[in-house]
């Protein structure tokens, strides 16, 4: 009784399965699927569609205003002298640059954002677009996108009051 229960079962669900294969009457159909979902991608290159890279740079803020966003965020510019950075930013070594931010996490450390003092240390991350060197170049321009920055005091300036860091000795007389 058990054996002739679960065989029917079996039966049932056997004949079931093709049923529900005929939901979908075009399956398979690939010329179909192509018009509907557009060109397959299926089997081609992606290396001459742009990529996003790592970009960090690091140095003192020339000029510079903030605007807070409701969400925490901030959007304005920055001018930095640059002095340290990452490979894919090595262009911009040493050259004063401006960067826009927008939507940017920011960290003040206590800063006002829209009077920022000039000479504070600047440390900018985000990404910058970049084809494969193999790509065609001449229609293709970089572009960067700073997502996050720092921005802290400017160091205070060594001067040392020599009469108080240095001590006297006296040599015994022989």
């Amino acid at each position: 009784m058990k054996k002739l229960a679960l065989t029917t079962a079996l039966a049932l669900a056997a004949l079931a399965g093709p049923a529900a294969a005929k939901d979908h009457p075009d399956h398979g159909n690939k010329a179909k699927a192509q018009a509907e979902h557009g060109e397959s991608q299926h089997g081609k290159a992606h290396k001459c569609i742009a990529h996003g890279i790592g970009y960090v740079v690091g140095g003192t803020l020339d000029s510079g205003t903030l605007t807070a966003n409701p969400d925490g965020t901030y959007d304005g510019t920055l001018t930095v002298k640059v002095v340290q950075a990452n490979h894919h930013a090595k262009a911009d070594k040493t050259t004063s640059r401006t960067y826009t931010l927008d939507n940017a996490r920011v960290n003040l450390h206590g800063q006002d954002p829209a009077a920022l003092k000039p000479g504070s240390r600047v440390k900018l991350q985000g990404k910058v677009t970049k084809l494969n060197k193999k790509c065609d170049q001449s229609a293709f321009t970089a572009t960067t996108t700073i997502k996050r920055a720092s921005i802290k005091d400017p160091k205070a300036a060594a001067t040392e009051d020599k009469s108080s860091t240095e001590t006297e000795t006296e040599t015994p007389a022989s």
